[in-house]
Parts: C-alpha cells; structure tokens; sequence
C-alpha cells in the first residue's frame, strides 16, 4: 500500500515537473513549496487513509493527526523541493511507518530513474525488488560522502565548515539536495557516508529504516540511535560510521549546534 502511495505520488509529480509552479516560502532558509508538493500528499494520504484509517500522521504539508494508534505515517510528498522547482532530476516521494518514534517500514520512490527503496524491520531492503546493502569501505580516505547543509543558515555555515576538516582525505564529497535520497543512497552502496545537520521527521522515517536494514548504522552526532525526532544524523557502515562521528565530535561547532 505505502509503495503504490509513493509510486502514484511519484507519477505525479514527474508529470508537473517542468510545468508552471506556483510557489511558497516555508520558514528557514530557501524553504520553498510548490503546489505539487500539496497534490502529492493529498495523494499519498488519499491512499494510506482509506486502508488504514486509525493510524497517526505527521506529513510535511498538513498539520499532524493524532490518533489513539501506535502506529504513525510519517511522510514527505517532495523531500527535494529546491531540486525540483530548479529542474535538478534528484527528488523522491518519502513514506515510513513508525511505531511510537521508531521506524519499522521505509518506503522511498524516485520517479525520476522508476527506482523504488522499500525495507520492513528485519526482513531487509530492497532496490526494485533485488536486495541492498550498504557499501564496505572501511577507509575514510576512500570514502564518498553526501552532505546537507538544511535551512537553518548557521547550522548550514558550520556544515560547509566541517567539510573542510576530511576534504583532504576522502574520495569524494557530494551536496545532495535530498536528505532521503541522500540516507537512500547510502543504503544501496552509492554513498560510503551520509551527514546532516538539521532534519524533520519526514526527511528520516523511511530512511532509517533502509540503512538499518541494509545493515548500515545511523545515529545522531551524539551516537544514539536515530528515530524521528532525530535533528542530526550521521550515517555509513559501521566502521566509517565510527570515523565520522568522531570527526563530527571532535568539531566544537557542530556539537554546540547540534540541537
């Protein structure tokens, strides 16, 4: 059901992709948001709500519903939204399930390239169908690395300052645009690393659930591990995990920013 939510809202929004966008400006930095973005999540919600009625939501566009369920969808109809209104073909409809803060079902479509991440707790990930797992480089100086820098302009300026620190001795270092994408592609091998600096429930859900059971590991800069409310995120297999975090605890800017 989650999957043909996203693959639907996906649809869609490749169809309006190069059309004329009505636009608004969300708080934060460049925090833009279409009229697209409202059609897919009235989409992806049209479909969850009818087979699933007494669940929880928290969606990016609409304000939360609570109901008496333990269970809550956590969704983003556009995490890519500055991609998307510029005509950057990185973008994707995002859709977990969580129970209480705790992810148990990923569900992440690009309609750009058809590609569709799903992952259930314990049962694995998968790309279209055929299983993931997250890349097993174990040296930082090898390691291609995803960042995001948010729209909080301090925590974007410290980030872009982080990045200098490993610069020198990694393989590759890529600004992403999508943090869901981003966490994705670090489940399916294409990134060694993934960091953030300032997330929402939506931009995580899913993903958390895709590292995890692609057998990634992903906290916050603090090394607990991720659930919703996590604000920062560090994420890569487990050795690189380990070298990142302490790359990022050793930055008296980012631990200070951290929340």
């Amino acid at each position: 059901m989650a999957s043909r939510a996203a693959e639907e809202a996906g649809s869609l929004l490749l169809k309006h992709m190069h059309g004329q966008l009505k636009l608004g400006h969300k708080e934060g930095r460049a925090n833009l948001v279409t009229d697209v973005d409202v059609m897919a999540e009235k989409c992806v919600l049209g479909i969850l709500q009818s087979e699933f009625p007494d669940f929880s939501i928290l969606s990016e566009e609409s304000p939360a519903v609570a109901r008496d369920s333990q269970f809550t969808w956590v969704i983003d109809p556009l995490d890519g939204t500055n991609n998307y209104v510029h005509g950057v073909p990185f973008i994707c409809v995002s859709i977990g399930l969580a129970i209480g803060k705790q992810p148990i079902i990923g569900v992440i479509y690009d309609p750009v390239r058809k590609e569709l991440f799903t992952a259930q707790k314990g049962r694995g990930a998968s790309l279209n169908g055929l299983p993931i797992s997250v890349a097993q480089r174990t040296a930082t100086k090898e390691s291609f690395l995803g960042v995001d820098l948010g729209y909080d302009a301090d925590k974007g300026k410290a980030m872009l300052d982080f990045v200098q620190v490993p610069w020198p001795d990694i393989g590759g270092l890529r600004l992403m645009g999508s943090a869901a994408l981003g966490l994705t592609y670090v489940a399916c091998g294409r990134l060694d690393a993934y960091i953030h600096p300032y997330l929402y429930p939506w931009d995580v859900a899913a993903a958390i659930a895709l590292v995890e059971e692609s057998g990634g590991k992903i906290t916050d800069w603090q090394g607990q591990p991720a659930t919703i409310e996590s604000r920062v995120i560090v994420a890569a297999n487990e050795t690189l995990h380990a070298e990142f975090l302490k790359l990022i605890q050793g930055q008296s800017q980012l631990r200070f920013r951290s929340v």
